[in-house]
């Protein structure tokens, strides 16, 4: 049974979070279950595998990237700056 509050997008997040903290290559299944306070065979009952996990996340942060690119279109100098501070802050 999947744990109340325990989905795919909070696992996804948190490995985001660990990842811009300790560097993608160092998120651990078992340093996410610790997180959650679950135990580490539970995740996979929101993802297929670990793979399947890091990947949600780089796309995650693809589509970050894009966002950020779309607010930096035809611009330059401070406007630029203050569009990506903008974009990064919501």
């Amino acid at each position: 049974m999947a744990r109340a509050g325990l989905t795919a997008e909070r696992l996804v997040q948190a490995g985001a979070e660990m990842a811009d903290e300790i560097g993608f290559a160092h998120i651990t299944g078992a340093a996410l279950a610790k997180h959650f306070n679950v135990k580490q065979a539970s995740l996979y009952s929101h993802i297929e595998s670990f793979d399947d996990l890091k990947s949600r996340i780089a796309r995650l942060a693809l589509s970050e990237i894009a966002r950020s690119a779309e607010a930096l279109a035809g611009r330059t100098g401070k406007a630029a700056l203050a569009a990506l501070i903008s974009r990064l802050c919501t």
